[in-house]
């Protein structure tokens, strides 16, 4: 059922059916205008007739009310009734649908954060942040801060977040920077099986940066994607039309890169096969080192608030795990992947931002690809109708209601 506020909008789309509004409600006032006007000047002139013929006798009145002009106050009317129209107009906002073709420097970027118990490690300084929102001063909360750094700084590539511990969640690549953001944000240890696999990290990683190798690349365990998509009770269940959506023309091959912010990483046979593949593929791969190295206890998690608690993990021998930063190994990783400078440790104290910028000169250096895309953009039509609402105010502002004549008394 059609609401009622946008029935003018429908009626007026039968005629310009590319032409949408704002605030369709104000078209109801463009509609009242005319008969309020009406109304208000036939109810101005039975009163003025009624006064009228309270004053005196109408041949004396005659002549004292020769100069007046029911036409020029009618024109008035008129002219004020339009006024309020096409303002009113404007400020539905008339838009008509346009599109522009932009072009897309960038690269496609798989960015994943480790989210296991041993990120919850409290071996480095607190950040600004940290003390604003009262959060603890640990790995992950840092790394969290420093990925949404890093994509704030990369506007024109596409975003691929991952989380990781014992498996790995991930979230299709995208433009939406704050939806890249917030993914990191709301997973936690508790959201993951415990553990830190990082060949699986890279598995996924590929499987994103390359769906046209779907089937050869064995990605049928990560799956294409969830029930996100699928249409609610009572939708329709048609396919989309496929020419109205927005179409990316490859001009060049953008750049593919894989960055695991972590505190550690074993470069054992499974996660070196899985680096080396992505090496074949033309990705990219880094590794960003969080924590210190001189490390810190690890604590068991609350499982329902995701917490650390006061119970310390603990080996088979009943020692407490202590987690260092793991340089050896992840620049292991990064050296299986083609280049060991592409290992980058960041600092336990200072800014955050000074870690982001190097992350993001090193991705700049990766060749960025070209692409075209036909964006579907509103173009605003009110302001033609706002000057004409405003100059017509003028023009009834300017005219008398009284005609000019030389001798009005000789009537």
């Amino acid at each position: 059922m059609t609401p009622l506020s946008t029935l003018p909008e429908r009626a007026f789309q039968l005629v310009f059916p590319k032409v949408s509004f704002a605030t369709p409600w104000l078209l109801w006032i463009v509609l009242a205008v005319p008969a309020y006007v009406g109304a208000l000047f036939a109810w101005d002139l039975a009163r003025r007739g009624q006064l009228t013929r309270r004053l005196g006798e109408l041949p004396v009145l005659g002549k004292v009310l020769a100069s007046a002009s029911p036409g020029r106050r009618i024109a008035k009317d008129v002219i004020v009734t339009f006024a309020i129209a096409f303002v009113a107009f404007a400020l539905a906002r008339p838009r008509i649908e346009g599109e522009r073709r932009v072009e897309l420097h960038g690269l496609d970027l798989v960015m994943a954060v480790d989210v296991s118990k041993s990120m919850l490690v409290e071996d480095i300084a607190p950040t600004a942040r940290m003390a604003d929102k009262k959060l603890d001063p640990n790995r992950l909360e840092r790394t969290r801060e420093l990925a949404g750094a890093v994509i704030e700084e990369l506007p024109n590539d596409r975003i691929g977040p991952v989380v990781f511990a014992g498996a790995a969640a991930h979230f299709p690549l995208t433009e939406d920077q704050q939806a890249a953001t917030r993914f990191f944000q709301d997973l936690g240890p508790n959201d993951l099986p415990p553990g830190s696999n990082v060949a699986e990290v890279f598995r996924v990683g590929r499987c994103l940066l390359r769906p046209d190798l779907y089937d050869d690349l064995g990605c049928s365990r990560i799956g294409r994607r969830g029930h996100g998509g699928d249409p609610l009770r009572g939708e329709s269940l048609d396919p989309p039309d496929l020419e109205k959506a927005e179409k990316v023309e490859e001009q060049g091959e953008r750049g593919k890169a894989i960055v695991v912010f972590t505190d550690g990483g074993d470069a054992d046979a499974e996660t070196v096969r899985e680096v080396r593949a992505c090496h074949e593929l033309g990705i990219a791969v880094f590794m960003v080192g969080v924590g210190s190295d001189k490390g810190g206890v690890v604590y068991e998690v609350d499982p329902f608030t995701g917490k650390k608690t006061a119970t310390p993990k603990r080996t088979p021998e009943g020692n407490e795990v202590v987690s260092k930063r793991d340089d050896a190994g992840m620049r292991g990783i990064a050296e299986a992947g083609g280049d060991e400078n592409r290992y980058l440790a960041t600092a336990a104290t200072g800014e955050v931002d000074k870690d982001a910028m190097r992350v993001v000169e090193a991705l700049r250096a990766i060749n960025r690809g070209l692409a075209t895309k036909q964006v579907k953009e509103m173009h605003e039509l009110y302001q033609p109708y706002l000057f004409l609402g405003i100059m017509l105010f003028l023009v009834e502002a300017a005219i008398g209601t009284r005609r000019r004549r030389r001798y009005p008394e000789a009537r």
